[in-house]
């Protein structure tokens, strides 16, 4: 979908259209923003940065270097979690697809100011993310490969198949299958979700784990980081080693919010 943007830096409106099929925001979301920061500064040594907002109130971004990845916000509902944002061409086009594939708008597509219309979803299965139209030309929503950053988002479902047909519909994502080991209680397949031929995000079925999105983030060191996060006060579920992917690692945060962290293979 083609759409008025406005280049801020050479100051004029061209017609472009948005990259669609990325995730290009995280907000962690917590009525204990003040900690979350605390933790996740002495983690991954992230800093904070202020945006002002309407009616006084400011909005707390997560920055790595001079970039900002992500922010932190307060629900409803009280509940803990990392909100993905999925870049669309459309937020009123592709709320109302929501909503005839089975998912819920929980918030109707409204303006951020001059920068984006953005609409809170709940996918089919009960996972929530959100819709972002921006109105200005921005990054692509690409991965760094920048340590701190983030590096990959995946989503918890009961059932895959009917998730990958969702995300297919309103995303444009094409996908590819791998097989996995089977014969455990372990998945038997990883659905990834790819636009302009490159890997945006992964599905996988996880039985009796609700369904969520995920988000990870690049470390140097995994080991290493799941030992800070453990001395931090996280509870860190799983590590392994991956073949051709790399180390990773899923924890709990003192709050109860699941993260990944991932150390790539050397190429």
């Amino acid at each position: 979908m083609a759409v008025l943007l406005v280049d801020r830096q050479r100051n004029e409106v061209i017609m472009a259209t948005i990259p669609t099929g990325r995730f290009v925001w995280f907000d962690y979301v917590s009525n204990e923003g003040r900690k979350a920061q605390a933790f996740f500064g002495e983690l991954f040594g992230w800093k904070t940065k202020d945006a002002p907002m309407s009616g006084g109130r400011s909005y707390t971004m997560i920055a790595v270097g001079d970039a900002t990845i992500g922010g932190y916000t307060e629900p409803p509902p009280a509940k803990t979690y990392w909100l993905a944002y999925l870049q669309v061409a459309s937020a009123r086009e592709t709320a109302a697809k929501v909503e005839s594939l089975g998912g819920t708008v929980v918030k109707p597509p409204f303006a951020i100011g001059d920068l984006a219309t953005m609409a809170l979803v709940v996918d089919p299965l009960g996972a929530a993310f959100a819709l972002w139209q921006p109105n200005q030309v921005q990054d692509s929503g690409d991965y760094t490969g920048t340590d701190g950053a983030w590096i990959w988002n995946e989503l918890y479902s009961e059932d895959p198949d009917r998730s990958v047909a969702f995300y297919k519909a309103i995303g444009g994502f094409d996908v590819e299958t791998i097989k996995m080991g089977g014969g455990g209680p372990g998945p038997d397949r990883y659905e990834i979700l790819k636009s302009d031929g490159k890997g945006r995000a992964g599905i996988m079925k996880m039985p009796g784990m609700p369904p969520h999105w995920m988000p990870y983030v690049k470390v140097a060191n995994t080991d290493a980081t799941v030992d800070r996060a453990k001395k931090l006060g996280a509870d860190v579920k799983n590590v392994e080693t991956v073949p051709g992917i790399g180390r990773l690692a899923v924890f709990l945060d003192p709050q109860g919010a699941p993260l990944g962290i991932l150390q790539p293979q050397p190429m």
